[in-house]
């Protein structure tokens, strides 16, 4: 139970702060803070990631548990990404780390794939 609570506090932490940064409320930032919030933002998600690299499942259930929260985080990524991507380019200025980004996630998911039904 201790370990679920760190996962889920560390995850509602890197939200906030990934808010934060985002400047939702026009919020005039300190150049100190931002850097701050940037520094624990990065080192939050290198934690969450631990979490997800080094997570197993136990059991059938569980592993179809894990297999559609990772379906689930992947395809609200892709539909994010692709929004924001329409939405920039209706307004002639896409940032290059979004199609970065969606690119990304597109072939590193193809790569594993491809990967597993070989060699698993």
């Amino acid at each position: 139970m201790a370990n679920k609570l760190f996962h889920i506090t560390t995850a509602v932490v890197l939200v906030m702060l990934l808010v934060l940064l985002s400047d939702p409320f026009m919020l005039w930032m300190p150049a100190q803070a931002q850097t701050a919030a940037l520094l624990g933002a990065a080192i939050l998600a290198c934690l969450w990631a631990g979490f997800v690299m080094y997570e197993s499942a136990h059991d059938e259930r569980e592993a179809i548990h894990k297999m559609h929260a990772g379906r689930v985080a992947y395809l609200t990524g892709i539909a994010i990404l692709t929004l924001a991507l329409v939405f920039q380019g209706l307004a002639h200025d896409i940032d290059p780390w979004v199609s970065a980004a969606l690119a990304a996630m597109v072939i590193s998911k193809l790569a594993a794939r491809l990967y597993l039904e070989r060699y698993k």
